[in-house]
């Protein structure tokens, strides 16, 4: 009696080729992650960056000074 060969369904030539197809829809995803959320996030912060120094300045200059007023 011969002993069975199991065989799997997905051979690792088409697993690798869907893995392929995957890897392309990660990258796409990674693209739209840095078109959609993260350069608008640096644009935001480029834009506010100096807005908020220059409110910590004055906060912090108010902070010191007012015992003086």
């Amino acid at each position: 009696m011969k002993a069975e060969r199991r065989v799997p369904i997905f051979s690792s030539r088409a697993f690798g080729i869907r893995r392929c197809y995957r890897r392309g829809a990660v990258s796409t995803l990674d693209y739209v992650l840095l078109v959609g959320v993260i350069l608008p996030v640096a644009a935001f912060c480029m834009w506010a960056g100096p807005r908020l120094i220059w409110l910590t300045y004055q906060m912090v200059y108010v902070l010191i000074g007012w015992p003086f007023m």
